[in-house]
């Protein structure tokens, strides 16, 4: 570890201190993050997707309903305002490491700094905008490879064919299912190309609803790698989305952008116990930090449903 990273921990576990419970309900967390779905999936055949336990009544994005305040209020527990990610600033620059609102990767690597955390993206950004650089922690996007980020532009801005998700779901394949990766508590898995075919074609376009089968295929991919590696007995999984789409782009306050999706896989898990209540997208942060058995931190806007774990 760098000196300055020292101090970057040092400062950062004296400003907020997080507390843990021994026994976690959980020894990992596994978030598919799936961009640009909003409720749009309903229409189409997704069987691995509907093996789900869908919670809430109601569950709202944030607004705007944009990938980068989305995003960072799941990944930070708290609104856009207070974060202040847009999807200009996180292509731009790191995350502020003395912002009072940290992500929960930071938040979990807190006086555990031996703990395997992960972030296989589809969006670099995300790797490099919204999480700390300083969390030392598994990355990967396929943006990182200059060779595969000129193909994949040339397809997505002159082929209108987005196809980031297959290196994603290849590589984080394989990290699942090595051995030396079985500690990791919490994965972050990230797939855009729905969202790019919305942009493209249109929402509920034929292109953009055949890319929903292909990505369900892929969460199919995923989860049969979890269930081959053992982790389906000890791990929860979590699947939402960022947003949904109007014709061909979102950011506004309609039924098409707001609505969105949050489900659930583990054992353990009893869905009659689960309150039917309106929640947010982002409430998956605090879901996160409880499964991990952590508390929740008194400035988070992200809220527990009620009746959940601990």
């Amino acid at each position: 570890m760098s000196e300055m990273h020292e101090i970057i921990v040092e400062e950062f576990n004296e400003n907020y201190p997080l507390k843990r419970t021994k026994n976690p309900p959980y020894k990992r967390v596994i978030l598919l993050a799936l961009d640009g779905l909003g409720t749009v999936y309903k229409k189409v055949h997704t069987p691995n997707l509907d093996s789900f336990t869908f919670l809430g009544s109601e569950v709202r994005a944030q607004f705007p309903t944009n990938s980068a305040e989305n995003w960072g209020s799941i990944l930070h527990g708290v609104i856009p305002s207070k974060h202040g990610l847009t999807n200009d600033k996180v292509g731009l620059k790191p995350y502020d490491e003395k912002s009072p609102y940290p992500s929960i990767f930071k938040l979990l690597k807190q006086n555990h700094d031996e703990r395997k955390l992960a972030s296989f993206v589809s969006w670099g950004s995300i790797n490099t905008g919204i999480i700390e650089l300083s969390v030392n922690m598994d990355k990967y996007s396929p943006e990182i490879n200059i060779f595969i980020r000129f193909w994949l532009w040339i397809k997505l801005k002159i082929l209108s064919n987005s196809s980031f998700d297959p290196y994603v779901v290849s590589k984080v394949t394989n990290y699942i299912l090595d051995p030396q990766n079985n500690d990791v508590e919490f994965l972050f898995i990230h797939l855009v190309d729905v969202d790019e075919h919305g942009h493209a074609h249109g929402w509920g376009s034929k292109n953009y609803l055949n890319q929903m089968i292909m990505m369900d295929s892929q969460i199919g991919e995923i989860l049969k790698a979890i269930e081959t590696a053992g982790w389906s007995e000890d791990s929860l999984v979590i699947a939402t989305t960022d947003h949904g789409g109007v014709n061909h782009g979102h950011g506004g306050k309609s039924d098409d952008e707001t609505l969105v999706f949050m489900g659930l896989k583990c054992n353990g898990f009893n869905k009659w116990k689960v309150l039917k209540e309106k929640i947010t997208n982002m409430d998956c942060a605090s879901i996160i930090l409880n499964a991990l058995g952590c508390e929740i931190p008194s400035w988070f806007d992200a809220k527990l449903p009620s009746g959940f774990f601990i």
